[in-house]
């Protein structure tokens, strides 16, 4: 009894419990072992570049960073869920790195990083693009106002591949302006597109493509078009050489007009420089003789020495807002001077008439009349020229139009009415006759 109780003693004072009347306790163990504590999940995914856009047949390279207790597994997912294993390395202080080159042989769109260590699984998502090329050309470089400007261009992605199906905005900024989006098209089975736009101001066209989930937004580079006002035709009329045949040395008359096309009726192009051309007879080239500026009305006239036979013309050079224009050719005989040329003979100009008396606006009014000349008596002066002119009331006295005798010396022709007014005829002279006029006729037009 003595011994036991030595014994329990001895166990109290090792700090065990003691169960009277039974079994020991065991006593307690001083820092028994605990359950252990989980590692962490992965955190701090990052992907760089965000997106990843592959550009160039060498492609790019992508690095992945992450979190972790250990290293662990990390691969990538594209979208059809295909893997990528990465070589994963340390970068220090718990964390990891490993890096991927994409190429156009990567499918584009939405990918994921995932990672698996001994704390659980951690993923990231992330986009690659491909690249986009937007080429575009603006056609013609000038247009007249109203006209068509073409517009084409190529869309391409990835390894300079036509991007079909595509949308692609055609955009405008007029000069002074900015740039707004004015339509758009749809590319075709190899990446290409056009369109026809009206000319409505001078400025600069482009192309925008907004991207997908597979390729890059882009925008061309601008190409301007200036627009002009359309030309107006112009037309030389009337132009007369004269007299004609001419004595060599004797002054030369040359008369026409210039009028521009004015929409419902042709009018006088005033304040312009028409050039005078002559070509000697036999020779195969134009030279530039003299120049000569229209009147108010478009009426030009220059007086020039008599030299040879030749033909004579009236050129208009283009201007902006019209078109050049070249008259009819008249050829004049240019005759050696007489040693002593005999006095010109007495000319009149007799039963002129303007008619009808009174005539309608627009309505054609008809010239009648004979050209005489004095040989022992009058008789007719056949194969020359008169001019008619025109006088409204209270002016002066116009050009209108050359009108040549037949052999008998009449003459007849005709002009739109328009005003009233009156008319005569002039005979200008020639070295054998001289120079007369008609009585004026005067006519009242109708509205």
């Amino acid at each position: 009894m003595l011994k036991r109780m030595r014994a329990v003693i001895a166990a109290a004072a090792m700090g065990g419990a003691v169960a009277l009347g039974g079994a020991v306790a065991l006593p307690a163990t001083a820092g028994a072992a605990t359950t252990p504590s989980p590692a962490p999940a992965p955190s701090d995914l990052a992907v760089s570049p965000s997106p990843v856009i592959v550009a160039g047949g060498a492609g790019t390279t992508a690095t992945f960073t992450y979190k972790a207790a250990d290293a662990g597994a990390a691969r990538l997912l594209d979208g059809s869920g295909r893997a990528v294993p990465l070589a994963v390395g340390s970068a220090g202080s718990g964390a990891y790195t490993a890096r991927y080159g994409f190429t156009f042989r990567d499918e584009p769109g939405a990918w994921k990083l995932e990672v698996k260590t001994g704390g659980g699984t951690a993923t990231k998502e992330f986009q690659v693009h491909w690249s986009t090329g937007l080429d575009f050309a603006a056609s013609p470089d000038v247009v007249d106002r109203g006209g068509v400007v073409r517009l084409t261009g190529t869309l391409t992605y990835g390894a300079s591949r036509g991007y079909a199906g595509q949308r692609v905005y055609l955009a405008f900024k007029p000069v002074g302006g900015s740039y707004g989006r004015v339509g758009w098209v749809t590319t075709d089975g190899r990446g290409r597109f056009s369109a026809d736009e009206k000319a409505g101001g001078s400025g600069w066209w482009r192309a925008e493509f907004d991207g997908t989930t597979a390729a890059e937004p882009a925008t061309s580079d601008s190409d301007r078009v200036d627009v002009r006002d359309a030309a107006r035709r112009t037309r030389v009329t009337g132009f007369d050489a004269s007299p004609d045949p001419v004595r060599a040395g004797d002054t030369l008359r040359l008369r026409g007009r210039l009028e521009i096309d004015g929409g419902d009726f042709w009018r006088g192009y005033p304040d312009h420089r028409v050039r005078i051309l002559f070509k000697p007879d036999g020779g195969y080239r134009w030279q530039y003789v003299t120049s000569a500026w229209t009147g108010d009305r478009g009426f030009f006239a220059a007086d020039v020495r008599a030299r040879t036979s030749g033909w004579w013309r009236a050129e208009f050079e283009a201007v902006t807002g019209a078109t050049g224009s070249v008259s009819s050719s008249d050829y004049v005989t240019v005759r050696a001077p007489r040693p002593v040329p005999p006095p010109a003979a007495d000319t009149r100009v007799i039963r002129f008439d303007a008619s009808p008396e009174p005539v309608k606006y627009g309505r054609y009014l008809t010239f009648r009349g004979t050209l005489q000349v004095w040989d022992d008596g009058w008789e007719g002066y056949g194969h020359q020229k008169v001019t008619v002119w025109f006088k409204k009331a209270g002016g002066s006295w116009h050009y209108v139009k050359t009108l040549r005798t037949n052999v008998s010396g009449k003459f007849w022709g005709k002009t739109k009415a328009t005003r009233s007014g009156s008319w005569k005829v002039v005979f200008p002279g020639d070295d054998d006759a001289r120079r007369s006029s008609s009585r004026s006729d005067r006519v009242r037009v109708k509205h």
